[in-house]
């Protein structure tokens, strides 16, 4: 019974330390990647490579892993989903690899990765695809000790990682195209600021890079305030919900609101209107 005891009391005090040590990585280390996203334009049966630079600002030679991933928006407030590779139908994960996949960098020093993108001559590679770089930061598992009869197998195996988002469109996929499908005004709750909601659909086939921004114009008085343009990306099929607040600069009155969104065309950029009161 004792030795039962104390075998659980072994395992209880390394879960414990299992679950201090995951949060501390990400404290401890001090580690940049450039850049964050790469866009790829590679035609079918053809291949790309470019480069990503891996950084160690810290003062211990650090570990490195690559794997690639798919992803998806979890929603209108474009947040990511993490899947494995091939889950996705708008995957490009088992197209990619990296070179080293494996590295370690020394303090201060920079590795370089080649990122390597073989686009199959298929006619499911004629759209849009894209996928998850991650570059896991690995620490050493530390092995139990064989002399301990006690001793239990688990070793502690501390890490986190980075991403980097790909994206591959076809050159012959040029099709770009949005529309706005609401823009709302949400009425003050208790000390939260006043919100103008816009949400925006891509329609079209293309990946939107968008920019988005207000227009005040008070109706009593003619004047014009414009709110800092905000600046997303929507992969086709997907929508993105932008939230715009409403400047305490206004004086009272009421205002007619455009809400523009410019997504690259200059033959077709979105807006909605509405009008809001300020008291």
């Amino acid at each position: 019974m004792d030795t039962q005891m104390h075998k659980l009391k072994q395992i209880l005090i390394a879960t414990l330390f299992l679950f201090i040590s995951g949060f501390q990585p990400a404290k401890a280390q001090s580690v940049s990647i450039s850049p964050s996203r790469l866009y790829y334009k590679v035609g079918m049966g053809e291949y790309k490579t470019q480069e990503i630079n891996v950084t160690n600002n810290s003062t211990v030679r650090q570990s490195f892993t690559v794997l690639f991933s798919d992803f998806e928006p979890a929603g209108i407030e474009g947040k990511s989903r993490f899947m494995d590779a091939g889950e996705s139908e708008n995957s490009c994960s088992r197209w990619l690899s990296a070179t080293p996949s494996f590295f370690e960098i020394e303090p201060g020093q920079t590795q370089k990765i080649q990122v390597l993108l073989q686009v199959p001559a298929s006619p499911d590679a004629n759209k849009v695809k894209w996928a998850a770089m991650r570059i896991k930061l690995t620490k050493e598992k530390k092995a139990p000790d064989s002399n301990d009869k006690n001793s239990i197998g688990m070793g502690v195996n501390e890490t986190f990682q980075f991403v980097a988002h790909v994206f591959q469109t076809p050159p012959s996929v040029t099709l770009k195209s949005a529309e706005i499908e609401s823009f709302k005004d949400l009425a003050a709750e208790g000390e939260r600021a006043r919100l103008l909601v816009m949400r925006i659909r891509n329609t079209g086939e293309a990946i939107l890079d968008c920019a988005s921004y207000l227009e005040f114009t008070n109706l009593q008085t003619g004047e014009e305030e414009r709110i800092k343009p905000i600046a997303f990306t929507i992969l086709p099929g997907g929508s993105r919900e932008i939230k715009f607040t409403v400047p305490k600069t206004l004086s009272k009155g009421k205002y007619s609101v455009l809400g523009v969104v410019d997504f690259g065309s200059r033959e077709n950029v979105q807006a909605a209107e509405l009008q809001v009161e300020v008291n």
